[in-house]
């Protein structure tokens, strides 16, 4: 018995070794692979395509260095414009108008690598690049000082536009900031299908979105709550004050709004 019992335990041993053998190979293959395909396509930086090294990497240096987040002390605290001076306490813009959010903020200006990052995201089938941007955006909320909010809210895609693209880019975003932060997400908002893009338009056309394309989900429950609205783009600002005429239909305690970038 004891003998059967030893052919048993040596025979799953050499299954063992054999396993982490099969495994050592696997992974050697999947380098060798690696290293053929850097050979035959080496990887590109995104925003100038020089060749990089490190295939994990999505910029080169250089590029790299040019993602600087935005000084929130240099911009308006309502609308993050750099037309803004300490003794008005908000740009010429906000001045004649009512805020809407208790602040807005972006992590960078819309250009640059940061730009070409948010482009490659909404229209280079890339969504894996959400994750960075949510960790930028994560240290500009810090940075900023922000409350945490008890709900992440992204702005909604129309149904066309996700057929056509696959994904809400903003959605895949508040997802990675919601792992980041601890903090859950909250798609309570719908969106009108057949809304046109607003990419090219002008401002004057921009500027004609109204809060009726957008609803709120009858399972929306946020009274009392802190609210971080998030975006990819802010170029007018209309469609989140839009988004955010609506939440304030579910009474929220407070609501913060930030995008990726902000036009310039």
């Amino acid at each position: 018995m004891i003998g059967k019992i030893q052919a048993e335990i040596n025979n799953q041993y050499k299954i063992f070794e054999l396993m982490k053998t099969s495994l050592f190979l696997k992974q050697v293959s999947k380098k060798v692979l690696t290293s053929f395909k850097d050979l035959l396509y080496p990887p590109l930086c995104l925003h100038c395509e020089i060749s990089i090294k490190n295939h994990y990497l999505h910029l080169c240096d250089e590029c790299h260095s040019l993602l600087e987040l935005i000084d929130p002390t240099e911009r308006c605290p309502l609308c993050f414009s750099a037309d803004y001076s300490a003794e008005r306490l908000s740009c010429s813009h906000c001045h004649f108008q009512d805020p809407l959010f208790n602040h807005f903020a972006a992590a960078f200006d819309h250009m640059g690598p940061a730009a070409t990052i948010v482009r490659k995201l909404k229209y280079a089938n890339q969504p894996y690049l959400a994750k960075g941007i949510a960790a930028f955006m994560a240290l500009q909320l810090l940075q900023m000082n922000w409350p945490l909010p008890d709900f992440i809210v992204p702005v909604p895609l129309s149904f066309s536009h996700w057929l056509d693209r696959g994904y809400n880019q903003t959605f895949l975003i508040a997802q990675s900031l919601s792992e980041i932060l601890s903090r859950p997400v909250a798609d309570i908002i719908t969106r009108r299908s057949g809304d046109y893009s607003q990419a090219g338009l002008k401002r004057v056309d921009r500027l004609k979105l109204d809060s009726g394309s957008f609803k709120l989900k009858k399972n929306a429950s946020v009274a009392d709550k802190n609210i971080l609205l998030i975006d990819d783009v802010m170029t007018t600002g209309r469609t989140l004050r839009c988004c955010g005429e609506v939440l304030l239909e579910a009474c929220p305690q407070s609501i913060y709004a930030m995008a990726v970038c902000r036009a310039v």
